[in-house]
């Protein structure tokens, strides 16, 4: 039972850092600088109306599927 734990925690956290390069790779695509990526999310945020959750509540969202 500690193995697939080990296993799982692994595939996640590759799967973090697989989401992770896949961001960048887009912010880089749009040519986006560090600098603007802030004001760009804020204002995809107050145009859409889309909330981001944060990690926590994901968790919490999923767990209730």
């Amino acid at each position: 039972m500690v193995l697939l734990q080990e296993k799982w925690d692994e595939l996640n956290k590759q799967k973090t850092e697989f989401e992770n390069l896949e961001i960048i790779g887009l912010i880089r695509g749009a040519k986006i600088s560090t600098e603007n990526l802030n004001d760009v999310i804020m204002a995809y945020r107050s145009k859409s109306g889309v909330p981001f959750l944060s990690e926590k509540q994901e968790e919490n969202k999923n767990e209730e599927i």
